[in-house]
């Protein structure tokens, strides 16, 4: 019961100041995240949901991405050959005598000449229908091509932020208090800039007997910085203004709490912003851990980061 009315008394003093949902809205209570790991919501839609056929090509995973690209090449090669062997493999001249699978065989090879525009001349159209189906060949070869060239490009080009979040976030020291801390870091090396952090507290409450959702905009130590050569670790300092203030673990499990990052910063690669974001659950959160160091300073001066060390972190005491 104690337990319960010190959770009641420290957020009734945020839900006065704050109560904007932030765009989740307050009514979803459940056992899941908002926010996926990957950064994307966890929101699946049915009904009159809609995707176009470019929106898909660019969005999907590369392995997919090809998956596609290959199987529509084959699927599209097969059904001219099918179309080539109803006309009749008279028609096209150059063809060797052999069972159906073998004739099958020389015109999907002459088709994927024609689409490619290759055409190597071994084997041609002769008939008028043949002709008429090699022509159409041709011309779904110049889309097919330019199609996929053009996805390929706008998939190649399109900005990523290719953020690295630490797997757990810490309650760690922060001078004489405790804090909230996670870290970040670039996994590749484009230079960004003007890097700026949002996180964002999210927590279930009990009102007038109903279940409503809560959000709570944290205060950061430092929310912007100019460069992001090495890693940025990101504090929360828990003083008496913050929702963490007095609360334990097991507060945060009864509140299904949730904190939700966002990352905000400038790609000179690419010269635009870049956004990347994550969240971390209260069972992901370590208790009285510290981070260690991720880069070392060589003998010849130069300085590596290590991304494998971006979780590392120790036990450390906190603060009474």
């Amino acid at each position: 019961m104690a337990s319960h009315q010190r959770i009641k008394a420290t957020l009734r003093r945020f839900r006065r100041r704050e109560l904007s949902d932030q765009g989740f809205g307050t009514s979803l209570i459940g056992p899941g995240r908002l926010v996926n790991k990957n950064g994307t919501y966890n929101i699946y839609r049915r009904g009159r949901r809609q995707v176009t056929p470019y929106q898909a090509l660019v969005l999907m995973s590369w392995k997919r991405f090809w998956l596609v690209v290959i199987g529509s090449y084959f699927g599209l090669n097969l059904l001219f050959s099918v179309a080539y062997m109803w006309v009749g493999v008279e028609e096209l001249a150059g063809i060797r005598e052999g069972n159906f699978w073998r004739q099958l065989e020389q015109v999907f090879f002459f088709s994927v000449q024609t689409i490619t525009t290759v055409g190597y001349g071994a084997v041609h159209p002769v008939g008028q229908l043949a002709n008429l189906i090699a022509s159409i060949e041709a011309l779904m070869g110049f889309l097919f091509f330019g199609i996929f060239t053009g996805v390929s490009f706008a998939r190649l080009s399109k900005p990523i932020a290719l953020i690295l979040f630490s797997r757990y976030a810490l309650i760690a020291p922060y001078e004489d208090i405790a804090s909230f801390q996670f870290r970040i870091a670039t996994k590749h090396d484009h230079k960004m800039t003007d890097v700026e952090a949002t996180l964002i507290m999210t927590w279930v409450e009990d009102v007038g007997g109903r279940r409503v959702r809560r959000f709570k905009s944290l205060e950061l130590e430092r929310a912007r910085i100019l460069m992001f050569p090495l890693n940025w670790t990101i504090v929360h300092p828990i003083d008496r203004n913050s929702p963490l203030s007095g609360l334990s673990i097991e507060d945060l499990k009864r509140m299904q709490a949730e904190f939700l990052v966002f990352i905000k910063g400038y790609d000179e690669t690419f010269s635009q912003t870049v956004h990347a974001s994550t969240s971390y659950l209260w069972d992901e959160v370590k208790w009285a851990h510290r981070f260690l160091p991720m880069y070392e300073t060589l003998p010849n001066g130069h300085i590596v980061l290590n991304l494998e060390a971006i979780d590392a972190c120790v036990e450390a005491p906190l603060p009474q």
